[in-house]
């Protein structure tokens, strides 16, 4: 059984070392200099490759009765074992939010992982083929012909597409797996950036650029708020940055698409209710008799989102603080607590880290493989599924690559 995977990132590695380890010949046609090239960039180059928390139900997108089925039988167990058996031990530590454990390579290198996969595929005897970019795809006579641009063909009995999406391009990630598929009749969910920024109407985003503050995010769609996230927000001139801005990115460009207002809350003090803030505020206006209004949040914010604020509130910056009144200390209360900022667009898939939509579940059996061509698989981003920060996405990347490679690695 000779399979071929198109695509040689963290997917197509792992389903051609699972498919070689069934007894395949195996050949892996990668577009790039170097196999999974992605892998560098994953959490911040330390590789965030599973969560030991990890729960199905945060994925978006058609396959995410697939990723349930395929978690059981390819897990974060599974995948810990896997990466101890090729020398790669790991570590845990707590996520930005606190409520998962994220994983990493006990070296805090993704370059290791990267290399320990490549070197496995190896040992396992699998063919490697760099800077082989396909240009089309056709069966005949029961067996796949691979075309190249270099003017080669390949022959396959098997083929798994694992070519990634459309985010961080210079990886490899172009999208040219979508027209391969769709040369068979596959449809596509529109591709969309996912984990990324977010770019921000608000016209103080120029005055709060290089600012970072903790703080809890709420996703509003037409005014409901459909999310929350809490942890470290980075601003930006244009716009909105930061893991709680990442993990909220996807739905809020979902709902962009679907031509819905999508607003982004800002809560700069969780921890107190607006009540409470007001009370401070007072104190902290008695405390400030005689000096500038512009003292008046010394120490709770930044000092450069004080302008902001009052500009918002209609506070002067430069009059005695105990000129301040009752009204102006409410709306300063509200905006700590409810700093809203209108979306109008996301980064696009440049500075994005996954893509959103490919290839619906509804095309795709539950090993993987194509319902409208026998012996076409598909692994990783190139399916119509993508999850939140903290290890999801490569853990997909794992388990799809598991089961693609052993779905194809079997004879008839």
């Amino acid at each position: 059984m000779h399979v071929g995977i198109i695509g040689g990132g963290a997917s197509g590695m792992m389903a051609a070392i699972t498919a070689a380890g069934a007894g395949a010949s195996v050949t892996i046609l990668e577009s790039g200099s170097v196999l999974g090239k992605k892998i560098l960039s994953t959490g911040n180059g330390r590789c965030n490759l599973t969560n030991l928390s990890l729960d199905p139900s945060l994925y978006q997108g058609s396959f995410r009765r697939h990723a349930a089925v395929l978690l059981r039988e390819f897990g974060v167990a599974d995948t810990l074992a896997f990466f101890e058996s090729i020398g790669i031990p790991t570590v845990e530590a707590a996520s930005a939010r606190g409520n998962d454990a994220w994983v990493y390579p006990a070296c805090k290198e993704a370059a290791a992982l990267r290399m320990a996969l490549a070197l496995e595929c190896e040992r396992l005897g699998v063919v490697i083929l760099y800077d082989t970019k396909v240009s089309g795809l056709s069966k005949q006579e029961g067996s796949f012909r691979i075309l190249c641009e270099n003017g080669s063909n390949i022959r396959a009995d098997r083929v798994i597409l694992s070519t990634g999406g459309k985010a961080f391009p210079k990886s490899g990630s172009d999208g040219s797996g979508y027209a391969l598929a769709q040369g068979f009749g596959h449809g596509l969910v529109t591709p969309l950036p996912a984990l990324g920024a977010l770019i921000s109407s608000h016209p103080g985003c120029k005055n709060l650029s290089g600012i970072r503050v903790d703080g809890e995010l709420s996703l509003l769609v037409e005014e409901e708020i459909t999310a929350r996230e809490r942890g470290e927000i980075q601003f930006t001139d244009y716009g909105l940055s930061g893991i709680p801005v990442f993990q909220l990115s996807g739905r809020a460009v979902r709902e962009l698409v679907a031509e819905h207002r999508v607003m982004l809350s800002l809560d700069l003090k969780p921890e107190q209710s607006r009540e409470e803030l007001f009370l401070d505020l007072v104190e902290r206006k008695i405390r400030r008799e005689g000096k500038e209004s512009g003292t008046l949040l010394l120490g709770l914010v930044p000092s450069k989102m004080v302008p902001v604020l009052f500009k918002l509130c209609g506070i002067p910056l430069h009059v005695p603080c105990e000129e301040i009144n009752k009204d102006s200390l409410l709306k300063l209360a509200e905006q700590l607590k409810k700093l809203g900022f209108e979306i109008v667009d996301a980064r696009d898939f440049d500075a994005c880290q996954v893509t959103s939509g490919g290839i619906p579940a509804t095309e795709v059996s539950l090993a993987l493989e194509s319902i409208k061509v026998k012996g076409l698989y598909f692994a990783g981003e190139i399916l119509d599924l993508d999850g939140p920060c903290g290890g999801y996405n490569l853990q997909w990347a794992w388990s799809s690559g598991h089961a693609a490679g052993l779905a194809a690695a079997k004879e008839e």
